[in-house]
């Protein structure tokens, strides 16, 4: 008899032993996984070290795929992702202190393949740089002029605003700086023109005096690259410009 009673009360222990792993493996698949919900990529992203470096201010590029932000490092040249530069107030030249993480971003139609970038992380100002120091010394909007013939995009024109307004705080023409120093008014106009069959848009900036504006610099900027010339008038020849 205590046999018998002995074989059912370890039958029953090994059943209540069973019935509490197999609710231990329930409660264990039930808990949700936050690591495994939460995506790949961004997991990825904050496992990345931040990059600190001070550079200087180059432009911002928003007419691409992504918005970008070029700045520079001694002769290097750095092409960030940005995301975050939303107030777009920087100006060519400025002293920045830069933050970003190494990433990478998708090719819109190529099969989603990813390539690497640098990602901003944050932008800070700490020098202003030629084009800010122009604007608070000259103080004045530089106007300009183009012919009907031609159709230009407003981001175009605002482009060939800040090159201009950048080629100012550069010039060695003694007539702007004249003018730049009394604080005169400015003008330029933009037109196409051909040059040993190459397409040019040209900058002619005047100063405007009682007798109205004298083009007295030429730009020249090439259709296919951006490259940026002055014309030498009395040699006839462009002359790169930086």
């Amino acid at each position: 008899m205590n046999k018998l009673i002995n074989a059912i009360l370890i039958a029953a222990l090994c059943g209540l032993s069973a019935c509490h792993s197999k609710s231990a493996e329930e409660q264990k698949s039930a808990k949700p996984d936050t690591a495994s919900e939460q995506p790949l990529a961004e997991r990825k992203k904050k496992e990345q070290p931040e990059h600190v470096a001070q550079m200087t201010f180059v432009k911002y590029l928003d007419d691409g795929d992504y918005f970008q932000l070029l700045a520079k490092k001694g002769d290097s040249t750095f092409s960030f992702i940005n995301e975050t530069d939303t107030s777009r107030n920087l100006n060519r030249g400025d002293k920045i202190k830069v933050t970003w993480k190494d990433g990478t971003i998708t090719l819109p139609g190529d099969n989603d393949a990813e390539m690497p970038a640098q990602l901003l992380v944050s932008v800070k100002k700490n020098g202003d740089g030629p084009v800010s120091a122009f604007r608070k010394t000259y103080g004045k909007k530089l106007k300009y002029t183009w012919s009907p013939d031609e159709e230009f995009t407003a981001s175009y024109l605002d482009k060939v605003y800040l090159l201009t307004e950048y080629y100012l705080t550069q010039t060695r023409n003694p007539l702007l700086q004249n003018a730049i120093r009394n604080r005169g008014e400015l003008t330029y106009s933009i037109e196409s023109r051909e040059r040993n069959n190459r397409g040019y848009k040209v900058i002619g900036i005047a100063p405007v005096g009682p007798n109205g504006g004298h083009v007295v610099q030429w730009l020249y900027v090439g259709e296919e690259d951006d490259h940026v010339y002055e014309y030498d008038l009395p040699q006839d020849k462009l002359v790169a410009f930086d």
